[in-house]
């Protein structure tokens, strides 16, 4: 009797499983830094190309830019989902290197921002929020100066560590991204695209890498930071 109710458990809890595993729509489409599969249904192959293509036109320009490919020998996963997810239509982790996006996604520019995150992560772990969002803004639109969003009011006695701190509260993280924007901005317009590529090849924590590589220390820019708002802001004000 004791091995019939083990039994019927173990296939209870097998038909779990399975009922509870996501369903694959089709094989994994592959490029060169990515594994895109679909999830919840029958996802039509070229819709899961043309993502794969997007992704990799993506990666190829930010990675050309910062002059890096932290990616080369492994593959970021990207699912696709049939049916749309809770939450925003695109969903990324830094850390784990992967992607989450519904199958009708085509905001390539949303895309570009949550892949400088990944392309950031990994040869420059721990990398500070305002230097993660400053960079990713600016790869995927631009110059701030070349926008006409984000409106902003001043920002008092500016720091680094007041910035850090904007970041994650409902009332002030709108204008964190726009003053780590305009920083960004600065330093690649002031110093050039290649002092930028270096700062990823030096090791350690930011301000370090900075000073290695601008010659200057990193909270020196505090010190200009209201002539910086100044002259780095989107078109519109």
């Amino acid at each position: 009797m004791l091995k019939i109710r083990l039994f019927f458990s173990i296939v209870f809890i097998g038909l779990i499983v399975i009922i509870a595993r996501p369903t694959f729509a089709t094989s994994p489409v592959q490029t060169e830094h990515f594994r895109i599969m679909g999830f919840g249904g029958e996802i039509p192959e070229e819709v899961l190309k043309k993502i794969a293509q997007d992704v990799e036109s993506a990666y190829i320009k930010i990675a050309t830019f910062l002059d890096v490919d932290p990616y080369r020998f492994s593959k970021i996963e990207v699912s696709v989902f049939l049916k749309p997810q809770a939450g925003r239509n695109i969903r990324a982790s830094a850390g784990e290197a992967r992607i989450n996006l519904d199958a009708d996604f085509n905001d390539t520019r949303l895309l570009k921002h949550e892949l400088t995150h990944i392309l950031i992560s990994k040869p420059m772990p721990g990398a500070p929020r305002w230097f993660h969002e400053g960079l990713a803004q600016y790869m995927s639109e631009g110059d701030i100066r070349r926008s006409n969003k984000y409106p902003r009011s001043g920002f008092n006695d500016f720091s680094f560590m007041k910035l850090e701190a904007m970041f994650g509260a409902d009332r002030t993280e709108e204008e964190a991204y726009y003053y780590a924007w305009s920083i960004v901005s600065y330093i690649i317009d002031e110093y050039g695209k290649e002092k930028l590529q270096k700062l990823f090849k030096e090791s350690g924590f930011l301000k370090d890498r900075f000073v290695r590589v601008y010659a200057v220390e990193l909270n020196s820019l505090e010190e200009k930071a209201n002539e910086i708002f100044a002259k780095y802001k989107p078109k519109a004000e």
